[in-house]
């Protein structure tokens, strides 16, 4: 009887996050308290599931974004940016897209678009163009640009907390289908979107209204002095911390101590700019409450044994380490389409180990496929990663409507194509 109700609690609070219906650390941290309640966990068991290395190193990169953001470090750079695209339609496209990959790599994919999708729809609206495709190439090179790295989205987080790969790990593993996934979506952008994107250096008017566009924009989002000493300490602290990911094995300190210790650094070094109390209100609780409780549902779910059922199951079913991989890249790409891909990530973990405890030899790629699959399936559709519903508002505020079928009709196939890229990637890595 214990074990249904265990698995109607978590299925139900899985059904609540997905429906919107409360708040989804309200429902996590519910679905938690009643596991305790009824006695699936003890207390003592509950806090020894929550993996607090993932949720450190969530809050200590809140911390340092928010800082550096107050900087104005990153505005500034986007109306540089702005600037040297000169109002080319496709050298905004080109710079703004891979800026977009590059900040998402090293800042969560959220901060990233809200510091770059308001100033490409304002560019973009002046020139008299359509931003929409901009705003889709942001939000689908937010999430593959994220999947670079340890701290560039959440599953990867979790991922790395719950395996103990590295920065470095993550990055000598990836790059190769997540250059090749940047390299397919530029060129189908501009199959699909080439009237939108091509030059306009033969259209007088189109140059002189682009020019003017960008003179606003650098009055609209610099206002603020921008001080030296506070940019190059921002600066120097993120290059730190990078450099502190990369060089992990030799420092001999984990990723969220090393993101720890330069938040707090940094801190100290700004406290005279920013008050550390406004950096803490910028933290999401409500993100960290809802990791908690669910690391603690799905430790409930672990000891009815579905998940070690599930692992049995699917390795069962072949001892191949390329079909799994597949299987496990694709049934993790469609479901992070229309489902939250951080509860299903920290679900498909304790499966992943079970597959890994029932066949022999060098099984670590099945992570690399999870990944690929939880991060870059989130492309597909408007509500399959939390930087497509953010992207969706910024843009609803500036009169831009973006359906869910608008913007599905295009990333769908992109998604599916970027999907058979990291099939390829895995096809060759194995063979």
């Amino acid at each position: 009887m214990l074990i249904y109700l265990t698995l109607g609690i978590f299925f139900l609070a899985f059904a609540f996050v997905v429906l919107e219906v409360y708040d989804k650390s309200l429902v996590a941290l519910s679905g938690a308290l009643m596991m305790i309640i009824l006695g699936v966990l003890s207390p003592e068991e509950a806090i020894a599931a929550i993996e607090f290395e993932t949720i450190l190193l969530l809050m200590a990169m809140m911390i340092l974004v928010n800082i550096a953001s107050k900087s104005g470090v990153f505005s500034w750079l986007n109306v540089k940016i702005a600037a040297l695209t000169r109002g080319n339609p496709l050298a905004i496209f080109l710079f703004f897209s891979l800026v977009t990959a590059l900040f998402s790599a090293f800042l969560d994919n959220v901060t990233t678009v809200i510091l770059i999708v308001p100033l490409t729809i304002e560019l973009v609206k002046g020139m008299g163009k359509d931003p929409k495709p901009y705003i889709f190439a942001e939000i689908i090179f937010s999430n593959i640009g994220g999947a670079l790295t340890l701290i560039g989205d959440p599953p990867n987080i979790i991922i790395g907390g719950a395996t103990g790969f590295n920065f470095l790990d993550f990055v000598v593993n990836l790059w190769i289908p997540i250059l090749g996934s940047i390299v397919f979506a530029l060129a189908f952008f501009l199959l699909f979107y080439w009237k939108n994107l091509k030059p306009i250096s033969n259209n007088l008017i189109e140059l002189c209204i682009a020019n003017v566009t960008i003179k606003k924009i650098k009055h609209k989002f610099v206002q603020k002095t921008l001080h030296r000493d506070f940019i190059v300490r921002v600066v120097s602290i993120l290059l730190l911390t990078i450099i502190g990911f990369f060089l992990q094995d030799l420092i001999g300190l984990p990723t969220y101590i090393i993101a720890l210790a330069f938040a707090i650094l940094l801190g100290l070094l700004t406290d005279k700019r920013v008050h550390i109390e406004e950096s803490f209100k910028s933290i999401e609780w409500t993100t960290l409450f809802f990791f908690a409780g669910l690391f603690i549902m799905v430790a409930g779910v672990e000891t009815t044994g579905l998940l070690e059922s599930l692992s049995h199951w699917v390795a069962g079913s072949t001892t191949d380490i390329l079909h799994l991989s597949l299987i496990i890249l694709w049934v993790s790409g469609l479901t992070s389409m229309v489902l939250d891909n951080i509860p299903f990530v920290t679900i498909m973990i304790p499966v992943i180990v079970g597959i890994q405890s029932q066949i022999p030899g060098d099984t670590t790629i099945l992570w690399w496929a999870l990944s690929l699959g939880a991060c870059l399936g989130g492309n597909g559709t408007l509500i399959g990663a939390s930087a497509n519903v953010v992207s969706a508002d910024l843009a609803r505020k500036q009169g831009i409507n973006i359906s869910f079928l608008n913007y599905m009709k295009f990333s769908f196939p992109l998604t599916i194509g970027v999907l058979l890229i990291c099939s390829l990637y895995l096809f060759l890595r194995i063979g």
